[in-house]
């Protein structure tokens, strides 16, 4: 009798996300990991909701994501990146060819150069009001403040990019900056009471 509802049970809910489990009253309740590492418990009243693929759905906001950021910093040079502190980094090369990396305040300084340039005769007066131009460095503060909100606790040195971070790990014998991708977020951010490599103050 036993084994009879052990088989009747696997072939019913066998197929369950992980750490999900039927109801008496139909669909499933799951408990999911929020992104601040938080665990929430949801309830699910669809059969396909509870045997969603965990990989897939993962997989799904990740896509959201980098969408969210190509929409926001897709015209960005390539090896540049915007920093949490405002601003953003490129890899550059130097006169002598070496790469180096140089921060820039104005975030427009790492954007793509548009394809029609003023030449000198046709550069306006600095004193004269340009409106497009003061709202989109209205626009641009509230971006950062967003992206600041957004990658917070990332570790020093690190950028963001649309798969994981961008790191400074050091300088190599010559005083050139060293720097690793990484792809995991738990490697990116500072951990709860984590000390040292990047996260002086013990974590978020």
């Amino acid at each position: 009798m036993k084994r009879d509802t052990a088989v009747l049970l696997q072939k019913m809910h066998g197929n369950l996300r992980a750490n999900c489990f039927p109801r008496p009253s139909g669909g499933c309740m799951c408990t999911v990991k929020q992104g601040n590492g938080v665990e929430t418990v949801e309830n699910y009243d669809s059969d396909e909701q509870c045997k969603l693929d965990i990989a897939a759905q993962t997989i799904h906001n990740k896509k959201q994501l980098n969408e969210e950021i190509k929409d926001r910093y897709g015209n960005y040079r390539e090896d540049c990146f915007p920093t949490p502190s405002g601003g953003c980094k490129c890899i550059e090369r130097n006169a002598t060819g070496d790469k180096i990396v140089r921060k820039y305040d104005d975030g427009t300084q790492c954007e793509i150069p548009q394809k029609i340039k003023r030449t000198a005769n046709e550069r306006p007066s600095q004193n004269v009001r340009d409106p497009v131009r003061e709202r989109a460095q209205a626009n641009y503060r509230a971006v950062i403040n967003e992206l600041n909100e957004k990658f917070k606790g990332l570790k020093e040195g690190c950028f963001p990019r649309p798969k994981g971070c961008l790191c400074v790990v050091g300088k190599d014998q010559d005083g050139r900056d060293i720097t690793e991708r990484r792809m995991k977020d738990r490697d990116c951010k500072c951990q709860p009471g984590e000390r040292g490599h990047g996260c002086p103050t013990g974590g978020t």
